[in-house]
């Protein structure tokens, strides 16, 4: 039996958040957010093949600390689109050549699922339009949906709203990632619960700041609920914004998501420079440059 075969190479981008807020956990155990994600040109690459046979998913890492069985997301995204569509499990395999760090808060693993879960739909004939493609994404990862659009949005409620808004900012983002630790999400979540008092971002001015492309009251609105639980709690976080704060007087520093990555916008007369500074004195800390796909 001749086996036909299907290839596509796709890169699946990280995002940022410019301001997260987070409120109370509900009844059913989640947590509610506000925030503005922005997509940034940092991806990860997948080799996807097709063998138009029936079968199952076959994962297989660059990154050799990421699992490849049913614990990765992919798996969990094959899973629920095959279910859902009521097709019959055909034999796919990824290649997954990973560039955005884990447990970063830059969305690597939400934004594998939704390019995949993406490409799966145009492949089996477009059986969902892109807000059916949002819902069944949601069943994956509160973060999924946002990159079904992939463009800067407010995304609220548990991630299922998407509002898109115009972001005219020009700076580069200087990216921070330590290498020797990272910050889950639910060590995040559960340093928020413990918070007393939270201080909330104002997205109707952050929307305003983005529009007018005004970086500097863009940086005096933005606030993290999940950062100020962690810095509470992880005395790498803390020291690490400290030394950000000291390294580069003037800067101001934010962490994306749950973190454990700060990123700050650079001009590009500061770009070099700072790069140079972080890299001098601040150790064990991987720097990335990069701009958001508007």
């Amino acid at each position: 039996m001749r086996i036909s075969l299907n290839k596509y190479k796709i890169f699946s981008n990280a995002k940022i958040n410019i301001g997260l807020n987070v409120f109370q956990k509900e009844d059913d155990g989640y947590h509610n957010i506000d925030s503005i994600m922005a997509p940034i040109d940092l991806s990860d690459e997948m080799d996807i093949t097709f063998y138009s046979e029936l079968g199952d998913l076959k994962i297989e890492c660059s990154d050799k600390n990421i699992p490849t069985d049913e614990r990765n997301i992919l798996y969990k995204t094959y899973k629920i689109f095959f279910e859902e569509s009521k097709k019959e499990k055909e034999k796919i395999s990824i290649f997954l050549k990973k560039n955005i760090p884990s447990e970063a808060g830059l969305g690597g693993g939400s934004s594998n699922a939704g390019f995949f879960l993406k490409l799966l739909n145009k492949y089996y004939g477009n059986i969902y339009n892109e807000k059916e493609l949002e819902e069944l994404a949601m069943k994956i990862g509160s973060d999924v949906p946002f990159f079904i659009k992939n463009k800067t949005a407010r995304v609220s409620g548990k991630g299922n709203k998407i509002e898109l808004i115009e972001n005219n900012l020009k700076d580069s983002i200087i990216l921070i990632k330590p290498i020797n630790f990272g910050v889950s999400t639910k060590e995040a979540y559960e340093s928020f619960d413990n918070l007393k008092e939270v201080k909330y971002a104002d997205f109707d001015k952050i929307i305003e700041n983005l529009r007018e492309g005004n970086r500097i009251a863009l940086e005096n609105n933005i606030e993290n609920s999940l950062e100020q639980g962690i810095l509470e709690t992880n005395i790498d976080i803390k020291m690490l914004k400290m030394t950000l704060n000291s390294v580069i007087s003037g800067k101001k520093f934010f962490m994306s998501g749950s973190g454990s990555t700060y990123y700050s916008f650079v001009t590009e007369f500061e770009k070099s420079q700072i790069e140079t500074r972080l890299k001098t004195f601040v150790d064990n800390v991987k720097i990335i440059i990069c701009n958001t796909i508007n």
